[in-house]
């Protein structure tokens, strides 16, 4: 850990303690929160397999975008009229339709944001995700589905990206997703006659790595919230990459994933390309309420000079999902590290959780990360690869408006402190912070049976 980090407080530059005395407790006391089943009350209704591995945990981008009430929970169990697909890895209609079915959702935010400092901006952006599933079943024990999932951003966000601070893609902005971003298709075998072991073979020209946890815009943990986590790229980055061939082994709450895909930037129309990196990630779920996780992955990613590079990836994770006093907790706590070829670890934490009871959500996000003073283009690094702990806490409230036939309309907005190190202070200001009001609409069909 760098001096900067663990200094303490300066009111002058706002250099705040490092994470071993703000985020780290924070981040402690969440995951303390997902192994308390004693507060916990079972579903209403079993629909599903109590053995089956949760949505947040799944291959790819297979949980519901919009309403949590559709994802099933760690125990596999559906709200009722639902039952658990396996095959999709969440809750479907009990009674699909004849020859196949098909679920569409959308989560699409307008957010009016508004960051401090020499470097702040204030700007209304609309960035959201939407999604298309088809399933159909071939034989008895062999299901095939297909996934496409895009985005409007484009347009709707444009290339300056929506304002947040510290973000080091588009430098203190949200990067705009593509127009496509997945196009997967999955056959899942049942290798018994309950269902318990599967084998599934996944082939996508674009779509998610067998990487780290479900990426943040699926998480039920990060719903509602319209910022991504500043440490993307190294704990679920991977979800957007060319020519993937997986394979995905489930045996009651252990699933063992793995997939080839190819290092070389995506682009339209989906071009294939020689598979020349690899991703393994592990999930197991502990009884009804803790879902665990690890990965890694070796990228081979075009360097500037016409070459090539390798760049590590690590991530470890838990998801927690809770009934406490009425409501639902769900909370996720994620630790990635990024190693390159030439440069210094780099290392992130995050601790999220979003409660909801009956209309409202509350929500929050806690992070810490390593962010090297070129990621952010703050003058010529200080020593090799000069990283430096940064750290943002967020806090959320959302409120449901409208809700029918599976459309929905809620109403928020989030605060988020940041805390930078003495080398930040005169780019960031003596009080970094952003302000984010949005709505947001979702529609979901699997919740409106006749939609």
């Amino acid at each position: 850990m760098t001096r900067e980090a663990s200094a303490g407080f300066n009111i002058r530059n706002r250099v705040r303690p490092g994470p071993r005395h703000l985020i780290m407790p924070a981040c402690a006391a969440m995951a303390l929160g997902y192994a308390l089943p004693a507060y916990s009350q079972p579903a209403a209704t079993e629909s599903g397999p109590a053995s089956a591995a949760s949505p947040a945990m799944s291959m790819g981008p297979a949980v519901g975008i919009t309403s949590p009430a559709v994802a099933a929970p760690v125990s596999g169990r559906c709200p009722e009229g639902q039952a658990f697909s396996a095959s999709m890895d969440m809750c479907m209609p009990a009674e699909p339709e004849e020859g196949g079915s098909w679920m569409f959702q959308l989560n699409q935010f307008a957010v009016y944001s508004d960051t401090s400092g020499p470097r702040g901006l204030t700007r209304a952006t609309g960035p959201g995700l939407w999604m298309l599933m088809y399933e159909r079943q071939l034989a008895p024990g062999n299901r095939v589905r297909v996934d496409v999932m895009g985005s409007a951003e484009q347009v709707t966000v444009g290339d300056r990206g929506t304002p947040q601070l510290l973000q080091t893609e588009n430098i203190d902005s949200m990067h705009p997703h593509d127009t496509i971003m997945a196009v997967e298709i999955r056959d899942t075998l049942d290798l018994d006659a309950t269902g318990r072991s599967q084998l599934t073979i996944l082939f996508a020209p674009r779509g998610a790595a067998s990487y780290g946890p479900v990426p943040f815009m699926h998480r039920s943990s990060a719903e509602g919230n319209p910022d991504a986590p500043l440490g993307h790229d190294s704990q679920d980055g991977l979800h957007d990459v060319s020519t993937v061939l997986g394979l995905s082994y489930r045996r009651g709450p252990t699933t063992i994933e793995m997939t080839a895909f190819s290092g070389k930037g995506v682009s339209w129309p989906l071009p294939l390309h020689e598979p020349d990196s690899w991703a393994v990630r592990i999930n197991q779920t502990i009884g009804e309420h803790l879902g665990l996780g690890v990965s890694f992955a070796d990228v081979l990613v075009p360097d500037d000079l016409g070459g090539v590079e390798h760049e590590r990836f690590a991530a470890a994770w838990m998801a927690g999902s809770h009934e406490i006093g009425g409501g639902h907790l769900n909370s996720s706590f994620v630790v990635g590290r990024h190693q390159a070829d030439q440069g210094a670890a780099s290392t992130s934490v995050l601790a999220e959780a979003v409660y909801r009871r009956g209309a409202d959500s509350v929500y929050g996000r806690a992070e810490t990360l390593q962010v090297a003073r070129a990621q952010l283009d703050i003058g010529p690094p200080l020593g090799a690869d000069d990283p430096r702990w940064v750290q943002a806490i967020t806090v959320g409230y959302e409120r449901r408006v409208v809700q029918r036939h599976g459309v929905t309309l809620s109403l928020g907005g989030s605060y988020t402190l940041d805390f930078v190190p003495d080398p930040f202070g005169p780019a960031y200001g003596d009080d970094p912070h952003g302000v984010k009001v949005y709505g947001r609409i979702s529609i979901d069909t699997a919740s409106a049976p006749g939609f």
